[in-house]
């Protein structure tokens, strides 16, 4: 019996998981003039994806065990222990997307040697992964937190939910974002 409910729980979001990659991988498609213009991108979207991915399933996961441990629950979900949870998840995805912009201007430079002025190829590839890692880290947290809520008011098991879905949409809220602010700061500098 625990199969079969584990199976009914799971299936159906995984088969939109699949189809979510798809839909990322389309988007990708689509940044091949900004890959072209701007070179490192090649080399932070893995990174940054992974980092969002990575992040946002840590967190979800932890409010899921928080939930199994009765620290949380539908009708008490604002507590302590979730805004710890958020603080952390938000300063982690901010210091760790500037390791990638740095990390990924650094790789850029030795690897492709691009022939930019380098203060501004470093100005444009930082600003890129923040503004993409800030503006996901928001977006997931906040979609992390809604569907904690709603696994728990459906009374679901939220480890066999929480990992796929939000692996699923923070690589599509990843490649968007990172999609739009790698235009707008191409635009702005």
């Amino acid at each position: 019996m625990f199969a079969k409910e584990m199976v009914k729980q799971s299936l159906p979001l995984l088969i939109l998981c699949g189809l979510g990659g798809i839909v990322a991988g389309s988007t990708l498609g689509v940044m091949i003039d900004l890959i072209e213009k701007i070179p490192g991108l090649i080399v932070v979207i893995p990174a940054i994806i992974a980092m969002r991915g990575n992040i946002s399933t840590a967190f979800g996961s932890r409010l899921g065990s928080a939930y199994h441990l009765g620290i949380i629950d539908a009708d008490n979900m604002w507590n302590e222990e979730l805004k710890q949870n958020i603080f952390g998840s938000l300063l982690l995805s901010f210091l760790i997307s500037i390791i990638i912009g740095i990390l990924a201007f650094i790789t850029t430079v030795i690897f492709f040697s691009p022939s930019l002025n380098l203060r501004l190829f470093a100005l444009k590839l930082i600003s890129i992964v923040l503004i993409a890692g800030a503006i996901s880290a928001l977006i997931l947290t906040f979609l992390t937190i809604l569907i904690i809520y709603l696994v728990f008011k459906r009374g679901y098991d939220p480890d066999n939910i929480t990992g796929p879905a939000l692996a699923t949409f923070g690589d599509i809220i990843t490649i968007l974002c990172i999609f739009g602010s790698a235009f707008l700061v191409e635009a702005v500098l």
